[in-house]
Parts: C-alpha cells; sequence; structure tokens
C-alpha cells in the first residue's frame, strides 16, 4: 500500500512538474528570436508564405489545352471598422505594454519584443480612402504568380496565338489584382485595344455591379443571405469565442502583456489582427504584436476564424453546395467544348478574380477539404491540428484553384492545382483526374446547377 501512494505521488508531481515547464517555455516565448514562428493566421494569411512551385506539368500521353482559374484578391488593407480600431487603440496599448513591463516589472515579453514595440508605428497607408485596396504585397503576390504560371505552361501561356479571358468583380483590390496577374503573364509590354505587342490576344472584364451570378451569387441570393444572417449560423463561432478555450487564451495573453486583469475580447482581437495584417503587409519584416501570441494562442485564434467560415460558407452552410455550383458549371462549360473539339473561341487562359467567399463555396461544391466530423465550439482539442478545413491553406490572400484540361491519346485528364500545389482529389490520381470520371463525380452539380431558387 505505501509503495502505491509513494508511486501516486511521484506521478502527481511529474505531471505538476510537466505543466511547470509547459507553462514557463510559453511563457518565456521571444518572438524576434523564433526561428520558425507559426504563420498559419486564416484568411489573412500571407500567400508569400503559402504558396508552392509547380514543378511537374507533364501527363504521359497528353498535351494541354486549356487553364481555367479562379483566384482571390491580394494581400488588402483592413475595412473600415477594422482601420479605425488600430488608429484608436493601439498606440493606447503600446504605451500601457511597455509601461506594464518596464515600471511595474509585470509581463513576458522578451527585451527584443519590447524594443520592437517601442519602435512600431501606425501604419500611414491606413486611412478611411485605402479601406480594403490591395497593398503593393498584394500587386507584388499576383504579379509574381502571373509570372510563374507562364513558365509553369509555355504551351498555353506563351504562345502569340494564345487567347486569354479575365474578369473581376468591381472592386478595387479585385481589378488591381487582376491587372498585376496580367503584367506578369505578359511582361512590360504596352497594351492597345486589347493586343498587347505581339502577345495573345486578352479579354479582360470588370463587372459594374455586385449582382453577378457567376463570381459573386452569395452577394444577392436571397435565401442564403437569410440563412447567413440566422443566429444559428453565428452558434457555434459565439460558443467558442465565449467557451473556456478562447477564455483561457485571452487570460494568457494578458498576463504575458503585464495586464492585471484580463483584457476585453476585442482588444485582443485588435492586437490579432494588426500582427496579422502587417504580417501580410510587409512579408520581410516583424510586426511587434504577433510577440503577443504564441503558437498556442495564434492556433486558436486560427481555429475561431475557421469555425466562422464553416458555417457561413462551407460545409456548416445548407446551401453551400447550391451556391458555390456556379463557377464548378463554368469550368465544366468551357471543358465540355474541348471535349467536343470546339476550340475555335475558346481561350487557352480563363482567369477569375473574386473574394475567399467564392473560392470556398467552389471547394464545398467540389467536395474538397471535407471532414468526417464537423468544426464545433467544443471539439477544439481534436480538430486543432488534424481538420481538413483550414482557410491558412485553402483561402489566404491571393489563393487560387487552377484545372488544367489535357487532350490526349485515350481518355481525356483534367489536372488540379491548388495555391501552386497538386490538389489531390478523391477517386483520382493525386491531382490527375479522367474526365470522364469527374463528370460523374461532379457532373450533376455542375451540369444541373440551378440558381432561381435566388430569386425567391
Amino acid at each position: 500500500m505505501l509503495d502505491i501512494r509513494i508511486f501516486t505521488i511521484l506521478v502527481a508531481f511529474v505531471c505538476v512538474k510537466g505543466r511547470s515547464i509547459s507553462s514557463d517555455v510559453e511563457n518565456n516565448y521571444c518572438y524576434p528570436t523564433d526561428v520558425h514562428p507559426y504563420l498559419n493566421a486564416g484568411t489573412k494569411t500571407a500567400y508569400h508564405y503559402m504558396h508552392g512551385l509547380i514543378t511537374n506539368t507533364s501527363v504521359p500521353s497528353c498535351e494541354p489545352v486549356q487553364i481555367w482559374m479562379l483566384a482571390r484578391h491580394g494581400t488588402r488593407y483592413p475595412g473600415r471598422k477594422e482601420i479605425k480600431s488600430m488608429k484608436k487603440k493601439l498606440s493606447e496599448l503600446q504605451d500601457d505594454i511597455i509601461d506594464n513591463h518596464k515600471k511595474h516589472g509585470r509581463g513576458g515579453l522578451c527585451k527584443e519584443s519590447i524594443k520592437m514595440l517601442k519602435k512600431w508605428k501606425v501604419n500611414p497607408d491606413l486611412s478611411k480612402d485605402t479601406q480594403k485596396y490591395l497593398t503593393e504585397q498584394g500587386e507584388e503576390d499576383l504579379k509574381l504568380m502571373g509570372a510563374r504560371y507562364k513558365d509553369y505552361f509555355p504551351e498555353l501561356l506563351q504562345s502569340n496565338s494564345s487567347k486569354y479571358k479575365l474578369r473581376a468583380t468591381n472592386t478595387q483590390r479585385t481589378v488591381a489584382s487582376m491587372n498585376s496577374f496580367i503584367e506578369g503573364l505578359i511582361g512590360n509590354e504596352s497594351t492597345t485595344d486589347g493586343v498587347i505587342g505581339n502577345t495573345p490576344t486578352i479579354d479582360m472584364e470588370v463587372l459594374e455591379s455586385d449582382e453577378d451570378a457567376l463570381l459573386k451569387l452569395y452577394k444577392f441570393c436571397k435565401p442564403w443571405l437569410d440563412e447567413v444572417h440566422s443566429p444559428s449560423t453565428n452558434a457555434e463561432d459565439n460558443d467558442f469565442v465565449n467557451g473556456p478555450v478562447m477564455n483561457e487564451t485571452v487570460h494568457e495573453i494578458s498576463r504575458r502583456l503585464g495586464f492585471k486583469h484580463d483584457l476585453p475580447y476585442d482588444t485582443v482581437l485588435i492586437m490579432y489582427k494588426a500582427c496579422v495584417f502587417e504580417r501580410a503587409w510587409f512579408v520581410d519584416k516583424l510586426s511587434p504584436w504577433c510577440a503577443a501570441f504564441t503558437e498556442k494562442s495564434l492556433k486558436v485564434f486560427e481555429y475561431e476564424e475557421d469555425l466562422y467560415y464553416y458555417y457561413h460558407s462551407s460545409y456548416g452552410q445548407n446551401m453551400s453546395n447550391k451556391v458555390g455550383c456556379t463557377t464548378l458549371q463554368d469550368m465544366f462549360e468551357h471543358f465540355t467544348k474541348l471535349e467536343e473539339g470546339n476550340t475555335k473561341n475558346e481561350p487557352q487562359g480563363i482567369f477569375y478574380f473574386s473574394h475567399s467567399t467564392s473560392l470556398q463555396l467552389l471547394f464545398t461544391t467540389m467536395g474538397i477539404a471535407k471532414d468526417t466530423t464537423p468544426l464545433k465550439a467544443g471539439n477544439y482539442e481534436s480538430m486543432v491540428d488534424s481538420r481538413k478545413w483550414r482557410t491558412s491553406y485553402l483561402v489566404p490572400f491571393a489563393a487560387n484553384i487552377a484545372a488544367v484540361f489535357y487532350r490526349c491519346d485515350s481518355s481525356n485528364k483534367v489536372r488540379f492545382y491548388l495555391n501552386e500545389k497538386p490538389l489531390d482529389v478523391e477517386g483520382c490520381d493525386g491531382s490527375v483526374c479522367d474526365w470522364k470520371y469527374l463528370k460523374e463525380k461532379l457532373g450533376d452539380a455542375a451540369f444541373s446547377c440551378n440558381v432561381d431558387f435566388c430569386s425567391r
């Protein structure tokens, strides 16, 4: 009996000691010296960190005929309310955090972090005139992406006889993204009447309103909007924000910054947004606000955003697969024309520039990144590292899904890429799908796409 008691005490001591060591690691974390900081930030993740490089575009006994792409705009500035909050709150927090550490001896930030925070100033480009506008980094990301795709598919995108079709929604950030992409795709030649030097003919279209059934159906589809605005849609996200995981996270961050009492959630959230936005604007610099967060706390905020979008524009929303069918239908209609040999008026490159919701809806219609267990407020611990639905990987800034149609000696193929990485599709040979199988798998969703319900 005595031996059992001693063993129990020793086990308890080790467990407590383990928590203490873990807590010390968190408290002693120094962001400026972290060689591998956690870079996932949901839909605010920088494309610079996330994209891949396509190294193999060949399909045996096949030749590429057309590339179809749906892309999100590049890195942008925040919205009006976020800009206002950043300007109002961050400078005050900056002074309070420095005082907590220097005057009162409270807080767990390292000297390097405090030094960075002292030098921080509000980005002078933040104003009501730049809200949600594309940034310089956003332009650069799209320009480099266009240049890379030109190199990936020279048969399609480096031919003088090629045709490109481009279309963007009616926002500054999508139009500027489209222009930057085409600049990277064609180089520095000048444009005249849609023909650029000796390069391909370019058909560029900018929508004049939000009512575009192809790229922004979700903006005016009444049944969809009714469901999105239903209290039940926000239930899981609200439960998580007000639940024990987020409360503990806010508590740890508050203590880390030297505050005696827990900061309001909105205050911590604006620091998080400053961290992830600044990290996306300046990919070669550190944001002092990221020092407030450890990898553990960043994963909590990442999960909260995934939870939000899961129920707004993915598998947790009943209409997502219906509203997302229009872009899939467009892809299939173009590929069907190629299958039938109707290539006379078909462009070699089709590029659409829209928003994160457009891509999420398409992914849902296609069954991409579908978890067997739904995301919930109460299953964070089991889903934090294992879930498929992760907006950091799916829809970072400048996210893009590309489908390439190949004409083959036997059966035609379609190859998929997500953010310049091969996208494995269930039932296919990795990222390469037999066109016949793809029609069986997704044909109903594509060819039977009917959005008349939106006008009811």
